[in-house]
């Protein structure tokens, strides 16, 4: 025990030394352990057709949100068993990634400022959004680096003619390179015509998704958007590819740390909101079960055919080597004697 605990002391000493506090006029600039964002999100958009039996197409967009469970709290991550999705409309939804707690506060801000707007824009939700996170992570600057100073924002810029330059110039290089918590959100939404699907990011900025077709978040983005590009995503396919190759992107995430296994999907139509059917949801996890386990028995027998092809296929690797009397290149799982002498190394 008393082992354990130097250790611990002396890595905490190592990490101090790595990461010294920096000081700008008598004032600490605090280091935060990076916070990675849990969870995975994606949204897809694909063609359907609006038009009543009878009626000439109308094709519009319809978009796919799915979501793991996995939220961060501060320190803590959990998977709950309750939705990630923030119904900022009857036709728009918000998927977060990140903080949790930036994000509530975020989402309750967003409903204040579009109080009494009847299903407002995905673009004006994105905006707004995106405007409450920066508003929150000034907020947070100002706590942390004006507060104890007995100042604030108004303050600080009113009294600078009385302060010295180096003080405002290092004051200000701290608000400004502030990062805060790393916080992403997806919002899918339809404006009465077309779904639509926007990002803001860290920053507060919103990015526009609907060309590329897809967006994901999270610290499972990475892995979904990976598998989106290799199946050449688009916004021009159908209900059963979009369903299924985002179904593939979501459990692909879920290699990534700290992505759930749980998985909601809704539709965004132009004018609705709508839970998958049940029915269906079943299904897709049934069918993408089916499909690893028949990808897996495919690989076996690729694998078994190229271990027999491969010794008629290269006579170069079947040639005797001399030295040893053995052919080189045979397989040495078999073989005992192939296993090095330590001693030779």
């Amino acid at each position: 025990m008393g082992v354990g605990l130097l250790t611990k002391v002396k890595r905490t000493r190592r990490n101090f030394r790595k990461f010294p506090k920096v000081e700008y006029c008598g004032i600490f600039n605090p280091r935060f352990r990076e916070k990675v964002p849990v969870t995975v999100c994606i949204a897809t958009l694909f063609r359907w057709n609006y038009a009543q039996v009878g009626e000439p197409p109308r094709v519009g967009l319809v978009a796919i949100a799915l979501s793991d469970r996995m939220i961060t709290a501060g320190d803590v991550q959990y998977e709950p068993a309750q939705l990630k999705v923030a119904f900022m409309s009857d036709r728009a939804l918000l998927m977060i990634a990140g903080d949790y707690s930036t994000h509530s506060q975020a989402i309750h801000d967003t409903h204040l400022k579009m109080r009494g707007i009847r299903n407002p824009s995905p673009y004006s939700i994105a905006q707004n959004y995106g405007q409450s996170i920066q508003a929150i992570k000034r907020k947070q600057a100002e706590d942390i680096y004006l507060a104890p100073l007995g100042l604030n924002s108004d303050s600080f810029l009113a009294e600078q003619k009385e302060m010295s330059a180096d003080f405002v110039s290092n004051i200000t290089s701290q608000l400004q390179n502030h990062q805060g918590p790393d916080v992403e959100a997806l919002i899918v939404g339809a404006d009465g015509n077309n779904a639509h699907i926007y990002l803001v990011d860290s920053q507060g900025s919103a990015h526009c998704l609907d060309d590329v077709g897809f967006g994901a978040i999270g610290i499972g983005a990475w892995h979904a958007k990976s598998r989106l590009m290799q199946a050449r995503y688009s916004n021009s396919t159908y209900y059963a590819y979009s369903l299924a190759v985002a179904f593939a992107a979501k459990k692909a995430a879920e290699i990534a740390p700290g992505v759930g296994s749980r998985t909601d999907i809704h539709l965004v139509f132009k004018d609705k909101i709508e839970a998958i059917d049940p029915n269906v949801d079943k299904r897709i996890h049934d069918l993408y079960t089916e499909y690893l386990g028949k990808l897996s028995g495919m690989g076996a027998e690729l694998i078994e055919q190229l271990d027999k092809d491969l010794p008629t296929l290269s006579k170069k690797l079947m040639q005797v080597d001399e030295k040893n009397e053995r052919e080189s290149g045979r397989d040495a799982k078999s073989d005992e004697s192939a296993i090095p002498d330590e001693s030779d190394t």
